[in-house]
């Protein structure tokens, strides 16, 4: 396996994530055993979802720099500029994400 990144692409939303965040739900839902039928139930589990994979993108930052892309880079793969991505995501930035990949409660 090679350490090259692939060249990045801006994040897009379609009938592949559709589908991957809706069974994402509806497994959660079944873990959690919460009924999905509620909105209100559906929306906490996709707010779980989403809260999730924001606490992985500092780790997968932090990765591609290791792996020597530019903040650019970065800011292409998040949808966001090279100054934002910089200013969350840098070690050296006093206002980085750092939480956890995960809530060990």
């Amino acid at each position: 396996m090679t350490d090259r990144l692939m060249p990045p692409v801006p994040p897009r939303s379609g009938p592949d994530t559709w589908d991957l965040i809706e069974n994402a739900l509806r497994e959660l839902g079944e873990r959690r055993q919460r009924w999905l039928g509620d909105p209100l139930t559906a929306m906490t589990m996709l707010a779980s979802l989403i809260e999730q994979a924001e606490r992985m993108i500092p780790e997968l930052a932090a990765d591609a720099r290791r792996k020597r892309a530019s903040w650019a880079d970065i800011a292409t793969a998040l949808g966001t500029s090279p100054e934002q991505a910089e200013l969350r995501y840098s070690a050296r930035s006093p206002v980085r994400d750092t939480r956890e990949p995960y809530d060990l409660d």
